[in-house]
């Protein structure tokens, strides 16, 4: 009597085992028993009996021997892509678990902008790492294409940036600190010990100018007109990393536009000065974005930790 679908279901999910779907398709990919077995890591007489298990289980047979090794029949060719989708689907799973395993006892993976940096993570760590020494974090400073970029993988846990008008679906925003934009100078610097700072005081000084692609440029740009600030003497070294433009303002003979999220860090420390003048372009909160609903107890600690700034003056 023929076997019916039912019948050859139930052998299936009760006595086949996933070697055998691996010895279905390692023999119709290399066509040897000898390779086959070396490839799977067993002896001969190992696969031979696999086959004809795989054989006995369907009553039928799959494979065709000769001299030169073997053919699938046409059963065989008929199972082979379940085969391949049963062991794409363990691979698919296993790769699943190790990474949430990996996410759950791995590093916390951030992605931080320059301004981030500034505003949350230097006020941040030190304290964290105190309570928390061993909390792992890896940390990565983005921008641009980069920041954008950040959103659309499973690269990061968590993004620390500006509130931004659109990120993918699934990721909020958590505000921590309001930023603006200010005018800083070394604490060498004629403005630096004025209890007021005006127009035409700023129209004397060297303007440290920034990237034309950043929220100090464009702020900088609204500074110059609403205030006539034309012909202004202009130092042109033009970077976005904070470290080469403080280098410039240290020494006290030029001022330069900064959000303050950037420029915090030096300001803590004295190393740099606010001058006492109103910058009226606004500037979006500096936050984090996250997955709560995919946060790890790790994640959700930090994601605490960085709230908690908002109560820092």
């Amino acid at each position: 009597m023929a076997l019916n679908a039912q019948t050859l279901l139930t052998r299936l999910t009760t006595r086949a085992r996933l070697r055998h779907m691996q010895a279905l398709v390692m023999l119709d990919d290399l066509r040897s028993m000898t390779r086959a077995a070396q490839a799977m890591g067993m002896t001969q007489p190992a696969m031979t009996q696999l086959v004809a298990e795989m054989e006995q289980l369907l009553e039928t047979t799959l494979f065709l021997r000769h001299s030169r090794g073997v053919d699938p029949t046409p059963v065989a060719q008929d199972l082979l892509p379940v085969a391949r989708r049963i062991l794409a689907a363990m691979e698919e799973g296993a790769e699943a678990v190790a990474t949430r395993i990996r996410r759950d006892s791995g590093p916390i993976r951030v992605a931080a902008t320059v301004a981030a940096v500034g505003a949350l993570l230097n006020r941040l760590l030190p304290d964290l790492s105190r309570a928390q020494p061993t909390l792992q974090l890896m940390v990565e400073t983005v921008m641009g294409l980069s920041l954008s970029a950040s959103f659309n993988a499973e690269d990061y846990d968590i993004v620390l940036c500006r509130r931004l008008n659109v990120v993918p679906e699934g990721w909020t925003f958590v505000p921590c600190f309001d930023d603006r934009s200010v005018i800083v100078a070394g604490k060498r610097h004629p403005l630096a010990t004025k209890a007021a700072v005006m127009a035409a005081d700023l129209r004397q000084c060297i303007w440290l100018q920034n990237h034309v692609a950043t929220l100090a440029r464009h702020a900088f740009d609204a500074l110059r007109e609403e205030h006539g600030l034309d012909n202004l003497q202009e130092i042109n070294i033009i970077s976005r990393i904070p470290e080469v433009m403080w280098s410039m303002l240290r020494e006290g003979t030029a001022v330069c536009l900064s959000p303050r999220s950037v420029a915090l860090p030096r300001l803590e420390e004295g190393t740099l000065v606010e001058l006492p003048f109103r910058v009226n372009t606004p500037l979006e909160p500096m936050g984090f974005y996250w997955k709560p609903e995919a946060a790890t107890p790790a994640i959700r600690l930090l994601a605490q930790g960085l709230t908690d700034l908002r109560k820092k003056p």
